[in-house]
């Protein structure tokens, strides 16, 4: 079972109760996926299987019709639905006819949330959140039709695209994606998001802590080599003994002890020094030794 088929399932287990509601989902799904045939039947072509039942049972529920499923293509995953009704003909006929029209007939508040549940039972698609933050709605020449039932009905703002053909509503906002599964009753899905999430931004957190810590050390790193570098030229031109007593100790402490910390350093000064106390001194025969090489340039 694929990750969207789990999602769907679990929007199956809480179906709408109202007949307002259960014919404005029937209507989502044949706004997804339904067609008018030649021979004057409608066509609701459906891949998942807990969908197709629902489909089945509204189907027989709202337009008094029985229907079976006929295989289709896909590998034998779609399946169709063909049968009789004006109702659901004058629908698509209206769709195909005026891309204005209000989507839901007798609303009442939840209806919205029915239509909405239809359209992605036929249509959506919800990516894993462990991999990436991405829901759709491949809706093929209705799609831009639909714009304003998302943004006025819903209040959510999807952007438009085609893919491959086929023109779709999607969503890459994390938030704006919360926001549509608690519509849809995927209360499952919004949790995973938003532990992923969570998880994601303690992971960057990690990530930046460990690079700062990494720029550190190799800033530390850096200037160790370039103190010992200095101290070594210097103790080859015979210059360390020039240096005031407090400075002469350390340099050679740390030509003694290459792979001393600062602290480490610190405590084996006679008296003992802080670590900014060495750190101190260090710079100071630095600054000696630039002012020296600037003068030498003059």
């Amino acid at each position: 079972m694929t990750f969207l088929d789990t999602i769907k399932n679990e929007m199956l287990e809480t179906p709408f109760k109202k007949p307002c509601c259960r014919r404005n989902m029937l209507y989502g799904l044949l706004a997804a996926r339904g067609r008018l045939e030649e021979s004057g039947e409608v066509a609701l072509s459906l891949a998942h299987k807990g969908t197709l039942e629902l489909a089945m049972h509204l189907v027989k529920e709202q337009f008094g019709r029985e229907v079976e499923p006929i295989s289709g293509n896909h590998g034998g995953r779609l399946h169709v639905l063909r049968f009789e009704s004006p109702a659901a003909k004058k629908y698509l006929a209206d769709l195909s006819a005026d891309f204005s029209q209000t989507h839901l007939h007798k609303p009442c508040p939840a209806c919205a949330a029915a239509h909405l549940r239809g359209l992605f039972l036929a249509a959506g698609h919800f990516s894993d959140p462990k991999k990436a933050y991405h829901l759709e709605f491949s809706l093929g020449d209705r799609a831009e039709a639909f714009l304003p039932f998302f943004e006025n009905d819903l209040g959510f703002s999807p952007k438009l695209a085609t893919r491959k053909g086929e023109t779709l509503l999607y969503f890459k906002d994390s938030s704006a994606i919360e926001d549509v599964l608690t519509v849809l009753g995927i209360n499952d899905a919004a949790f995973l998001l938003m532990n992923c999430k969570i998880e994601k931004q303690f992971r960057n957190e990690a990530n930046r802590r460990t690079n700062c810590e990494a720029g550190n050390i190799t800033r530390a790193v850096n200037a160790a080599a370039k103190v010992l570098a200095i101290l070594r030229r210097m103790e080859e031109e015979d210059r360390l003994s020039s240096l005031p007593e407090e400075l002469y100790d350390v340099a050679k402490l740390r030509l003694t002890y290459p792979e001393a910390s600062l602290t480490q350093l610190a405590a084996l000064t006679t008296p003992p020094l802080t670590k900014s106390g060495v750190n101190h001194r260090l710079q100071k025969i630095m600054e000696l030794a630039e002012k020296r090489e600037v003068a030498l340039k003059k």
